[in-house]
């Protein structure tokens, strides 16, 4: 016991807060990632880079939980850690196999609960460390998970995948997004760069709007999944620097 105590203090002892938060919420980000690539390569889609990115994300999303279980500040947030590198062992197995639509549909199951386990973790690190600059990291971190998800579902319609369900998930998603990015456009604590990023975002969301009129008219076009796909990380790209600059910030 006192041994776990001491493991536990030094894991506290190093625990950067923001940082953490930062690592922590870009794993659902991650999680969607994977499947969107897998889903882009399937469909012979922007597929070298779709390789490149499935391959880099399974990197990083592995190499983040083992740091979120080193320096995890409390017992239940280290166990949902190991949780996640459970399912996520299992995860990393079916991307292995074949990049084809049957393989994709076993994906999709999995991609929900790693997710979920991956959003609890950092809703966990949230309630915390209980700080505004907190709050916005995860926030952001919610809009970069949805850049990648919202491309994921406009694959998943047009491979055939959620069918049934797939019109209200992709109308939660874009809910979802705008009200994200509404918090963070009314935060005070935004600084001119801050601000100056989000309109970019902004500005690439408008793109994306008009990629996804052109796709809903053509629901399989690959030229207009692509222009999606490319669209949604264009996005990521910049909320990836305004988590940054939210994590940078005091307090």
């Amino acid at each position: 016991m006192a041994g776990g105590v001491h493991a536990q203090q030094k894991a506290a002892a190093r625990f950067d807060a923001a940082a953490a938060l930062n690592v922590a919420a870009r794993q659902p980000m991650l999680a969607e990632r994977i499947t969107k690539a897998f889903s882009l390569a399937g469909q012979r889609v922007l597929e070298t880079r779709a390789r490149r990115q499935l391959d880099d994300a399974l990197r990083e999303f592995d190499a983040a939980l083992k740091e979120l279980q080193g320096s995890a500040p409390t017992a239940e947030i280290k166990e949902n850690y190991q949780l996640l590198e459970q399912l996520f062992d299992e995860f990393r197995g079916i991307t292995a196999k074949p990049v084809n639509l049957q393989n994709a549909r076993q994906l999709a199951e999995q991609n929900e609960e790693l997710v979920w386990i991956s959003t609890k973790g950092a809703m966990l690190l949230q309630a915390h460390t209980r700080s505004v600059r907190g709050d916005l990291i995860v926030v952001a971190g919610d809009v970069r998970t949805l850049t990648q998800r919202i491309a994921k579902l406009y694959l998943f319609r047009s491979w055939g995948i959620r069918s049934d369900v797939i019109a209200n998930d992709l109308k939660k998603a874009e809910g979802d997004y705008r009200t994200a990015m509404g918090k963070l456009l009314a935060s005070p604590q935004n600084t001119p760069q801050i601000k100056s990023e989000l309109a970019l975002a902004e500005t690439q969301f408008l793109f994306l709007k008009q990629a996804i009129d052109r796709l809903n008219a053509n629901a399989t076009s690959k030229q207009e999944l692509e222009h999606v796909a490319k669209a949604c990380d264009n996005i990521l790209d910049v909320m990836e620097r305004v988590t940054s600059l939210y994590e940078a910030m005091k307090g």
